[in-house]
């Protein structure tokens, strides 16, 4: 019957009308057909997972010590009588992260997967109110930890590289609040001016993405804002055998103050700087046949200069770009034809070593770093700081990025190579949150059921692989 179906605002003489027409029989006749064809729903499967291929990743932590960084670094005073250990509440946390699901209201929809139980060997995983609450009791020694933890991480993968020279980039960017987080302040907001707002603070080795440093300040402080402490920070979470060659920094950091400093470490560096008016004198000052053209549109030159407030002369590489409409805010010598608009970068090279051309393409190189802020942002959230404490939204940050070098180092060593440069959205989507059934017989090992896709059987052949040659440089190393 479709009694029920009928509005409760129909009067019991329209139902009766309706009964004795055609109509309510063939509406009959068409619910009877429907019920018929719907399939049956049963509620039964305790062995599919949203995201089953990341019994690889969590393998791939056990093969790298994972559980022993954390635990031997990381003590929060939270009572001997808790449930669950400091680890078990992190490591939750960073899965969480891994597949997605950044926000604490989404924490429980991964305890609730039941292939995420098997892949854990587990059924039992901490409410998202309990590791609020364990952040809750983050002090400040804890976010020295975290660090360490990340340090000890990069640490570990570097035993596994050979000694190598990089470049680091350094770089920092806004994040938005939304309410009345401690610590927010009315600083440099592009998207929400006048908003609220927090700093991040971040380093990267050029040319394998690590993170080697991450920091959250007030939305009031300045980029160069405690630079010193911050890259002496970097540094020191630099492996042993990786020597920074050099550092990329964006115009935010340009200062003779900061030139010095990098200069009495002896560390060379390519900074973007801003163009005040001294150094646009000194960018039209050069003469027309000392510009070297090196695209269609951009030439490169190069002066020792010194800005007016500064006390040394330093090497200056300008690039000028020619533009098609003339601007009025742009820089041109009077009876010129063209148009130009001016760049400047200082830097302590050497011009045998790196000529105009090579300095400009190298701090270009920079631009990488932009394409990391966003994968920290858009791929793990680091910017989401949701919490009214400053210290649990510090340490909410510092998980996040374990979580992105875990990925990153997971990514680069096992993947196949033409997804080391992925995203982690890209790789969830084609790896790590695919539908599988996760079935166990007998004893601890377990067959995982995905769908017949040979792109995805190939990438876990090639896993498979490489952790057989993984877990022998491990013990060879160890030799």
């Amino acid at each position: 019957m479709i009694s029920h179906l009928i509005p409760e605002s129909q009067d019991l003489q329209q139902l009766n009308e309706m009964k004795a027409s055609n109509l309510f029989k063939k509406a009959q006749s068409l619910f009877e057909n429907l019920k018929q064809q719907l399939p049956k729903v049963a509620f039964d499967n305790k062995t599919v997972s949203s995201f089953g291929s990341l019994t690889f990743l969590d393998k791939f932590k056990k093969f790298i010590d994972f559980k022993d960084i954390i635990s031997e670094t990381v003590t929060f005073d939270r009572g001997s009588n808790t449930l669950y250990s400091d680890f078990e509440i992190i490591d939750y946390m960073i899965d969480c992260n891994l597949v997605g699901n950044h926000r604490f209201f989404h924490y429980n929809d991964v305890a609730s997967d039941p292939g995420y139980n098997r892949i854990k060997d587990n059924n039992l995983f901490p409410d998202e109110s309990t590791c609020r609450k364990f952040l809750d009791k983050v002090a400040d020694e804890n976010i020295e930890q975290l660090k360490k933890v990340n340090a000890q991480l990069l640490e570990n993968k570097s035993q596994f590289d050979s000694s190598r020279q990089v470049w680091l980039s350094i770089d920092d960017s806004v994040s938005e609040l939304y309410g009345k987080q401690e610590n927010g302040a009315f600083g440099y907001n592009p998207k929400r001016k006048g908003a609220p707002s927090y700093k991040l603070k971040v380093s990267f080795i050029q040319e394998t993405d690590e993170l080697v440093n991450i920091s959250l300040h007030s939305g009031k402080v300045h980029s160069s804002g405690f630079f010193t402490e911050f890259f002496e920070q970097t540094i020191q979470n630099i492996p042993d055998n990786v020597e920074a060659r050099g550092l990329l920094v964006d115009r935010g950091f340009f200062s003779e103050e900061t030139c010095e400093f990098l200069e009495q470490n002896e560390i060379k560096y390519f900074m973007k700087a801003k163009m005040y008016s001294s150094l646009k004198k000194h960018a039209l000052s050069i003469p027309e046949d000392k510009w070297n053209s090196v695209s269609s549109k951009h030439c490169v030159a190069e002066k020792t200069s010194k800005l007016d407030s500064w006390e040394s002369e330093r090497r200056f590489i300008f690039i000028r770009k020619e533009i098609s409409d003339k601007d009025e805010s742009q820089l041109a010598l009077p009876g010129m034809e063209k148009s130009y608009e001016y760049q400047a970068i200082v830097t302590n090279t050497d011009r045998n070593k790196y000529s105009p051309e090579e300095g400009w393409h190298k701090y270009n190189q920079r631009a990488t770093v932009e394409n990391k802020i966003k994968e920290i942002k858009n791929g793990f959230a680091v910017d989401q700081n949701s919490q009214q404490n400053f210290l649990k939204n510090y340490a909410d940050v510092l998980i996040k990025a374990i979580a992105y070098n875990l990925f990153n180092w997971f990514k680069r060593a096992l993947l196949p190579d033409k997804y080391a440069e992925a995203s982690i959205k890209t790789i969830r989507r084609i790896f790590l949150n695919i539908p599988a059934n996760i079935v166990k017989k007998g004893g601890r090992k377990y067959t995982i059921r995905l769908p017949a896709i040979n792109r995805l059987k190939k990438i876990i052949k090639g896993i498979k692989k490489q952790l057989y040659e993984f877990a022998f440089k491990k013990c060879y190393s160890r030799l």
